[in-house]
């Protein structure tokens, strides 16, 4: 087979100053009409000589490590390696692209090894990982959550940096299961010291959903196409400043309309509250008339026990289940939180927002003390959820504490 593959560059955006940070060395060729294509398609075609791809694929590596001379200054060149090439090597100890490293007496720290596969026997990626880092290489994972079997790897592998599959990103924008298990997953890079770059970014929404889980790194379409040439630093800044002005603008108007739903939510809490206070029995709660927002409550006591049935709120009225009577709820976050309150009488908590198991709404659960040996627990649909997508990102945060007058 004869086709010439070269390499084309992609920006990698810093969300905290708009510039370039470095550029992903991606494969192209041309096309019988001379237009440049991707060429990424070659090296998993199983009608070409397993030899042929691999030697294409070390083709293009090599030539975009001879444009090293060109890059920018304080920038980064990430180059992709497969691990499904080890298999053809007699041993790690003589690894092509270091050779190719070596050979043009590159600097190592502005070289990043994008590791695109984890399906791998663990031990010989892990090995790989430990060659490159022992030649002052930093690491970066591929396509991160398309499977939660990848989480032993992070943990054993410890990336310098975890780029989100770009599906997931996608998807987020619309979906708030998705949009959940990103920021989940940015949290969690966070916490085994990763960076997260979200690749595929293609719209504004997509940028400001990839802003709400940490990302440090952006790339894709929105910025810049992979292009022939390394684009200045500089070229970015305007538009990402732009971006984030908008994003700004939006995230605290949504921030408002979260405070303003919090007030008004305290307000019919308390009213509940004295309801639960003067209460003799269940016929106490026929005229208080809930908002749709109040999904159930129930009633703890100080040391968390379920000491009422869920009080479904309902177009018939108030539906008593005792199915979770004695349940202890002492163990939620919130629950303690309450309980540490310097002034128990007079705040209220919110939990992590979450989706309602029994309605599949995004939800929040909302506690508060009744009297000295009672708490209310209520559960709330979290409207901002299901508005749009700033208002997801400013859902009452856990553990916040207003005031009730």
């Amino acid at each position: 087979m004869s086709v010439t593959v070269f390499p084309y560059f992609q920006p990698i955006i810093e969300t905290a100053t708009g510039r370039i940070a470095g550029y992903e060395a991606l494969a192209r060729m041309e096309d019988s009409a001379g237009n440049v294509i991707s060429a990424g398609g070659l090296f998993s075609d199983q009608t070409i000589d397993v030899k042929e791809r691999i030697e294409l694929d070390r083709d293009v590596r090599l030539k975009a490590l001879q444009q090293l001379e060109k890059l920018p200054d304080d920038t980064y060149l990430s180059i992709n390696i497969s691990p499904e090439w080890l298999q053809y090597l007699e041993s790690l100890d003589n690894l092509p692209t270091l050779e190719m490293i070596k050979s043009l007496a590159a600097d190592s720290s502005k070289i990043i090894i994008e590791i695109t596969e984890l399906d791998g026997d663990l031990e010989v990626i892990e090995r790989l990982v430990e060659r490159y880092r022992e030649q002052g290489f930093r690491v970066a994972i591929d396509d991160f959550g398309t499977g939660f079997s990848q989480l032993d790897r992070i943990a054993l592998l410890k990336p310098d940096i975890i780029k989100l599959d770009m599906t997931l990103i996608k998807s987020g924008v619309t979906d708030d299961r998705r949009s959940s298990m990103i920021q989940m997953l940015g949290e969690l890079a966070s916490k085994l010291g990763s960076k997260v770059l979200c690749e595929g970014v293609e719209t504004e929404e997509e940028y400001y959903l990839a802003l709400s889980c940490n990302a440090v790194y952006v790339q894709g379409f929105l910025f810049s196409p992979a292009t022939a040439e390394m684009q200045a630093p500089e070229s970015t800044v305007v538009k990402v400043k732009n971006l984030l002005s908008h994003y700004r603008d939006q995230a605290i108007e949504a921030t408002s309309r979260s405070h303003w739903r919090a007030e008004k939510i305290k307000a019919e809490l308390m009213s509940l509250r004295e309801v639960l206070r003067a209460a003799n029995d269940d016929g106490d709660l026929e005229h208080f008339v809930a908002a749709d927002h109040l999904l159930r409550f129930y009633i703890c006591d100080r040391l968390g026990n379920q000491i009422s049935s869920n009080y479904e709120n309902s177009e018939k009225g108030w539906i008593k289940d005792d199915s979770h009577n004695g349940y202890n709820w002492s163990w939620r976050p919130y629950f303690f939180e309450l309980l540490g309150s310097t002034d128990t009488q007079n705040r209220l908590v919110f939990s992590e927002p979450y989706q309602d198991i029994h309605t599949g709404l995004g939800a929040q659960t909302a506690v508060l003390f009744i009297d000295d040996s009672r708490i209310l627990l209520a559960d709330l649909r979290d409207e901002a959820r299901d508005t749009d997508l700033f208002s997801r990102f400013s859902a009452m945060p856990a553990g916040w504490i207003p005031e009730i007058d």
